[in-house]
């Protein structure tokens, strides 16, 4: 038995809680992989997966095993590349997660600056706001956007994040409320809000030195920025949005900011930030180091 195989198809099947999901991640039948974690179960003489026709859950003594496997598995994998790229000239996959709308404007031309320099490198992008964790999820670099990341993995500031509130000047002129407005004004307007992982992202406007929730009258929820913004401009309502991600649109005068008695943001009182997120294993690895660096060098204040 390929022992090693083994694990790593344990591993993946353990994060997705599905073979016919890590099937289609590694272009391997399902069969396959089955057959193989259940030789790595005879060999130990233990279950470490209940199989049903519905869902795979894993036993206790599979999940203490997975907490001893995956870190070895990590820095097998780690050691394999850093070996193998030490000598040549940088090759093969780097996966890179990030916010979709900082993403498309930002990294998506950087990398082909990137590619340029280096065209044995390929990239597997995920533009999203998924909670992902790095170590954990096949991820090697991320982009997140909020306050400084509670992680065990480097976190490089690429930006501030500062939000503000945005709407067309024909919005703005058809309110029935005085400028600037108010918390009971604002929560009576038209809003268009984001929803993330985590569910619709809440406002706050800072009263007194104090940060108080809003009520709002959302009009459109979405998870997409784009699909917002095109809501905006079309005078659906107010927006709150980080300000570099609709700065064309305030240059050109389409979005203007409301004006409010007090700030208007998502995060109350938090340091907003857009982070470059990596583990300090992987950075060793030359490929993982360059894109890295070459990231941060050319991001950094934008």
């Amino acid at each position: 038995m390929d022992k090693i195989r083994a694990l790593r198809y344990f591993k993946r099947v353990v994060e997705l809680s599905s073979f016919t999901a890590v099937a289609e991640e590694l272009h391997v039948p399902a069969s396959s992989i089955s057959r193989r974690v259940k030789d790595l179960e005879h060999s130990l003489g233990v279950e470490l997966l209940q199989r049903s026709t519905r869902q795979v859950k894993v036993t206790e003594l599979g999940k203490l095993y997975y907490s001893m496997v995956s870190k070895a598995i990590r820095q097998l994998e780690q050691a394999d590349e850093l070996v193998s790229q030490t000598f040549e000239a940088p090759s093969g996959l780097i996966r890179i997660s990030c916010l979709p709308t900082y993403g498309e404007q930002h990294l998506t031309p950087l990398l082909e600056q990137f590619a340029e320099q280096y065209p044995n490198i390929v990239f597997d992008l995920s533009y999203n706001d998924d909670l992902s964790q790095l170590g954990k999820d096949p991820i090697d670099i991320a982009i997140r956007g909020g306050i400084v990341p509670d992680e065990h993995v480097i976190a490089k500031r690429l930006s501030d994040n500062e939000f503000t509130l945005v709407a067309t000047p024909q919005f703005i002129d058809k309110l029935d409320y005085g400028l600037p407005l108010n918390k009971s004004a604002i929560e009576s307007i038209a809003t268009l809000q984001y929803r993330g992982p985590r569910g619709v992202i809440e406002w706050y406007i800072l009263n007194d030195e104090h940060w108080e929730p809003l009520k709002l009258t959302p009009k459109v929820i979405s998870n997409n920025g784009k699909a917002l913004t095109a809501a905006a401009l079309n005078h659906r309502g107010m927006f709150c949005v980080p300000s570099w991600s609709i700065c064309n649109y305030l240059d050109t005068g389409e979005l203007v900011q409301v004006p409010c008695e007090g700030k208007v943001s998502v995060s109350p009182g938090g340091d907003l930030g857009v982070f470059l997120l990596y583990e300090r294993t992987k950075y060793q690895i030359p490929k993982i180091k360059l894109c890295v660096d070459f990231i941060y060098e050319n991001l950094n204040g934008r």
